[in-house]
């Protein structure tokens, strides 16, 4: 074998090797994000809290067009994404993850969290790092879907 050959194949096994490494240190950060947010979520609220049906919220997709108008209720946790699994589907959508993102509940409030997606989550063109409380009328992009909280 020629020696240019072997130092390229040399050089494409390091290359492969360190992307596994970032690739491995980056689900291990997405899990501890995950874990620390479910500790949050099982923590005993302060006070009972009365959830009015008339006040639960929705997710209705704005953008794209030809999704416009429908709508998904939102239980007391539901993902979002290209997985079949999800409750809110956004199979068409080759921006999003397979599980981009997740909506709960915590105090009786409704709560967003990016599940790290390669696109990342918005909330009113602002990305997501943390969980963030969702209030009614809030615009929310996942990939290139776009919905907004109503009732």
């Amino acid at each position: 074998m020629p020696h240019s050959l072997l130092e390229i194949l040399r050089y494409s096994l390091l290359a492969a090797i360190w992307l596994f490494f970032v690739y491995a240190a980056r689900m291990v950060w997405v899990e501890v994000r995950r874990s620390r947010a479910e500790q949050a979520a099982q923590a005993p609220p302060s006070a009972p809290v009365v959830v009015d049906k008339a006040l639960e919220l929705r997710l209705r997709v704005v953008d794209p067009p030809q999704r416009r108008g429908r709508v998904f209720e939102l239980g007391d946790e539901v993902t979002v994404g290209r997985s079949p699994g999800c409750a809110v589907p956004l199979d068409d959508d080759t921006f999003a993850s397979s599980i981009h993102a997740r909506v709960f509940r915590r105090s009786g409030e409704l709560w967003l969290e990016d599940l790290g997606s390669t696109n990342g989550t918005w909330v009113n063109d602002e990305r997501l790092d943390n969980p963030v409380r969702l209030r009614r009328g809030d615009r929310v992009k996942v990939g290139s879907t776009i919905l907004e909280v109503a009732r």
